[in-house]
C-alpha cells in the first residue's frame, strides 16, 4: 500500500509540474521570458556561494578535520604494513586480466556520471567506446598485472554541500565534501571490485552483522534485525539496553596501516595487495567552489569517497569491531559506519553498567574507533532506558 501510495503520490506531482511549465511556456508575453523559463527549467541556478568562504578555506577545514580527528588516537603497531599470513582457504595471489568484450560490458552497464576531470563527457566515451576498447583494456590490464593504480586516477574534485538547507550558509562546519572521481577510474575500480567480493563471498569473509554495501541488504532488513531481537527479549521478560555509535567521518579516518594488513589477513596477498596499497597511497583532492578551484591536498588517511571501492574497503576495515562487542557479550549490527549495540539481561543484573563501560573503553583503546564517539557516548549513555 505504502508503495503504491508513493508511486501514485509521484506521478501527481510529475502530472502537476507539467501542467505548471506547459501553461507557463504557452502564456510567455514575449520570447525573453521564454527562454528564461527554458533556462531555469535546463539550468536551474546554484546556491550563491559565501562571498567570505573561498575553495581554499573549505580545502583546509576538511584537511584539518580528518587530521584533528585522527591525531587523537594512537597510530598502531604493525610490525608490517603488509603481512603474509592469511585465514582463507585459497589466498588471492592474482587479479584475472579481462578481455575487451569484458571491459566493453563493464564500460558501457555503468552510469555516465562525468567529472570534471575526465576529458570528455562519460556518456560520448561511452558513444565511442569502440575505437578505445584496445586501450582502455591495455590500461585495465597492465594495472591489474603490475599491482599499479595509475597515478592520474587518485585525484578527485570535491564540491562543499551544504547538509541542510536550512543551516546557516556562512558557517563552514555546516557542509559536507561531495567527492567526484574520474569515470575511468572508476570502471577500473569495478574491475576489482568484482574479483574481490567473489572472493571475499567465497571465503565469507565479511561480517554477516553487517548490512551496508552488501547485496540482498539494505536499512530495513537491519532494522528488522535489531527489533527482532529486542521483542523476544522483551518477550522473554528480560530488560534491554540500546547504545547507537558512530564514527565521525569514519571514511576519511580509514588508516591505510590497519586496512591493508587486514587485507592480507583476509588472504588478499601477492599483487592485489599492492594494488590496494598503491591505490590507498598518493591520493589528492581539490575543492571547487563560487567557480575557483582550490590547491591541491593530500590525503593520507581514509578511502576516496564517491568511489566503487571504498564502501566495500570499509566493510572490511571494520572487519574487528565484531569480537570487541561480542568478548562483553553484546550483540550489534551495523550499516556502514552506524553500529547498533544492544545487550538483553535480567532486570536485576547487577553488572550491566560495568559490562557497558568495559565494551566502550575497549572501543576507545582500538584504532578503528575515534575518541570524538567516546565523548558522544559518555554523554548520552544516562539517557539509554530500557527498552
Amino acid at each position: 500500500m505504502y508503495q503504491s501510495l508513493l508511486s501514485s503520490f509521484s506521478a501527481q506531482v510529475h502530472t502537476a509540474k507539467s501542467s505548471y511549465f506547459h501553461t507557463k511556456i504557452n502564456n510567455a508575453p514575449n520570447t525573453r521570458y521564454l527562454f528564461k523559463t527554458f533556462n531555469s527549467l535546463l539550468c536551474p541556478p546554484a546556491p550563491p556561494p559565501t562571498i567570505s568562504i573561498t575553495a581554499d578555506d573549505f580545502a583546509t577545514f576538511f584537511t584539518n578535520k580528518t587530521t584533528t580527528i585522527s591525531s587523537q588516537f594512537s597510530s598502531p603497531h604493525i610490525q608490517e604494513t603488509i603481512q603474509t599470513t592469511s585465514t582463507a582457504n585459497t589466498p588471492l595471489f592474482s587479479f584475472c586480466p579481462l578481455s575487451e568484450a569484458e571491459v566493453s560490458k563493464l564500460l558501457l552497464s555503468s552510469h555516465p556520471t562525468t567529472c570534471p576531470l575526465d576529458p570528455i563527457p562519460s556518456h560520448l566515451l561511452q558513444a565511442i567506446s569502440p575505437t578505445l576498447l584496445p586501450a582502455l583494456t591495455h590500461i585495465i590490464n597492465t594495472s591489474l598485472l603490475t599491482g599499479t593504480f595509475p597515478t592520474a586516477f587518485k585525484q578527485a574534485r570535491v564540491t562543499p554541500l551544504l547538509k541542510k538547507p536550512t543551516l546557516n550558509t556562512s558557517l563552514i562546519d555546516n557542509y559536507r565534501p561531495i567527492s567526484l572521481l574520474p569515470f575511468t577510474a572508476k570502471t577500473l575500480e569495478l574491475v576489482v571490485f568484482n574479483q574481490v567480493s567473489l572472493f571475499l563471498a567465497q571465503n565469507s569473509s565479511l561480517d554477516a552483522n553487517q548490512s551496508g554495501f552488501r547485496s540482498g541488504h539494505s536499512t530495513e532488513t537491519a532494522l528488522l534485525s535489531v527489533t527482532e531481537a529486542l521483542r523476544i527479549a522483551k518477550a522473554d521478560s528480560r530488560s534491554s539496553v540500546l547504545i547507537l555509535l558512530d564514527l565521525s567521518p569514519a571514511f576519511d579516518t580509514v588508516n591505510h596501516q590497519i586496512l591493508l594488513s587486514t587485507l592480507s589477513s583476509l588472504g588478499i596477498t601477492g599483487i592485489p595487495l599492492r594494488w590496494f596499497e598503491s591505490y590507498l597511497t598518493g591520493r589528492s583532492f581539490r575543492v571547487a567552489w563560487g567557480g575557483e578551484v582550490s590547491k591541491a591536498h593530500h590525503l593520507a588517511t581514509g578511502v576516496p569517497q564517491g568511489s566503487v571501492l571504498g564502501l566495500l574497503l570499509f566493510s572490511i576495515y571494520t572487519t574487528s569491531l565484531g569480537p570487541i562487542i561480542q568478548a562483553h557479550g553484546f550483540s550489534y549490527h551495523c550499516y556502514a559506519d552506524d553500529t547498533q549495540l544492544y545487550l538483553s539481561f535480567q532486570p536485576d543484573d547487577p553488572t550491566v553498567a560495568a559490562r557497558i563501560s568495559g565494551c566502550l573503553a575497549d572501543f576507545h583503546f582500538t584504532s578503528l574507533t575515534r575518541a570524538v564517539c567516546q565523548q558522544r557516548y559518555a554523554a548520552s549513555l544516562h539517557k539509554q532506558t530500557n527498552v
